[in-house]
């Protein structure tokens, strides 16, 4: 099972990468300006962000089965419109459906790793799907790349779309995977049950915090790299293969020392590790210094994300899906938001205040953690009887 939940998140991760490798080409094929083509990005981010909360009950009502199967049709036939786009208005409004496909499947995903009964096979499990990510993030760009060079800017989408077709054949078939899960909550009163209990909220405000001061920076060490340290702009986007390398290991480390010290612990170091790297990337005085402290942020960020899932997948059995989804919402908006606020530093002050900045951000993030995140170690919470059929 957590095979193909990794593959469906691998899908997502591919679809979200791959589309750096294509911009100029999609510019280049439909006369459009590069920054208006930038726009597809943002039309698949912003669904995301904004619908996860609307279908995360999706799967806590009618089952992890059904929301993965209906958020992956959606994401297949949206890269497949991509693929045959005639114009830039057609794709964006193909990569918004391809938001809406994600915001339905990514949590259910995760909800389903989270079902596992043992603690163990859980944390194992939802390590692998976040290891997933930077895996997508390392293959993506260079897949991108490759395959706009043999077929042009519709290959990659292709290729997304029958990876995704694989996805849902499996799903299908799957016999590891409930059929149906059912809660006895309405929607409504699934909703309510996150929005009332305090703790799951400010934990999901340690994530909106964490992301808006981590991804705000992350998306310009590119630039960082050009304007620093003089490394052209073709090569200056190989900085972020420092991520894929340095996350999948630090990920599926991340599942071994949880079952060691526990989650809570787990996501204070990455946090702490992370705030101290955020803060000095700016001020390293040579590129592979730059490099190693990028590779350190980088691989405590994945360190932390893992335990972060555990710890939101062990609130609530009934409404795992819901909670899971708010937090992906938190994880998205700060991933809105914080490259907004940090670029408007970075025009205004430098990379260095940028850097200082974020690194605030994270000292508040790992100052709510401990104030906020459960001390018990996460297992199945049967707040309600969970039905499988």
């Amino acid at each position: 099972m957590t095979i193909l939940l990794g593959l469906a998140v691998f899908v997502v991760g591919m679809d979200t990468y791959i589309v750096a490798a294509v911009l100029p080409a999609v510019a280049d094929d439909l006369r459009e300006p590069i920054s208006s083509v930038g726009l597809i990005a943002s039309a698949y981010a912003l669904p995301v962000a904004l619908l996860s909360p609307v279908f995360g009950p999706l799967s806590d009502r009618r089952g992890r089965r059904f929301a993965l199967l209906v958020g992956l049709s959606i994401f297949t036939g949206a890269a497949v419109a991509c693929a045959v786009a005639p114009s830039l208005p057609f794709l964006l409004v193909a990569r918004v459906i391809n938001g809406i496909g994600s915001a339905i499947l990514m949590p259910a995903a995760f909800a389903a790793a989270g079902d596992l009964d043992s603690n163990a096979a859980r944390t194992r499990a939802l390590a692998i799907l976040a290891a997933t990510f930077p895996l997508a993030n390392l293959l993506g760009l260079p897949a991108g790349a490759l395959a706009t060079t043999v077929g042009g800017w519709r290959a990659p989408f292709i290729l997304v779309a029958l990876l995704a077709g694989l996805a849902i054949a499996g799903v299908a078939t799957s016999t590891r995977i409930p059929r149906a899960t059912t809660s006895q909550r309405t929607y409504a009163q699934t909703f309510a049950r996150v929005l009332r209990d305090r703790q799951a909220l400010a934990v999901m405000s340690v994530t909106l915090i964490w992301f808006t001061g981590g991804f705000g920076l992350f998306i310009y060490m590119g630039e960082f790299a050009h304007r620093t340290f003089g490394l052209p702009v073709v090569q200056a986007g190989l900085v972020y293969l420092v991520v894929g390398f340095a996350g999948i290991v630090a990920a599926r480390t991340s599942g071994v020392v949880q079952q060691r010290v526990g989650a809570r612990r787990v996501l204070l170091t990455g946090l702490s590790v992370a705030g101290v790297a955020v803060f000095l990337v700016p001020l390293a005085p040579a590129l592979p210094v730059a490099l190693l402290l990028f590779a350190a942020w980088a691989a405590a960020t994945w360190f932390g994300i893992p335990a972060m899932q555990t710890i939101v997948a062990s609130l609530s059995s009934s409404a795992r899906g819901t909670m899971l989804a708010f937090n992906s919402s938190a994880l998205n908006l700060g991933s809105v938001i914080g490259p907004i606020v940090t670029g408007r530093i970075i025009d205004d002050a430098g990379f260095g205040t940028a850097g200082l900045w974020s690194a605030f951000l994270f000292a508040c993030a790992l100052i709510l953690a401990v104030q906020v995140l459960p001390h018990r170690e996460p297992e199945v919470v049967a707040d309600e009887p969970v039905a499988i059929a």
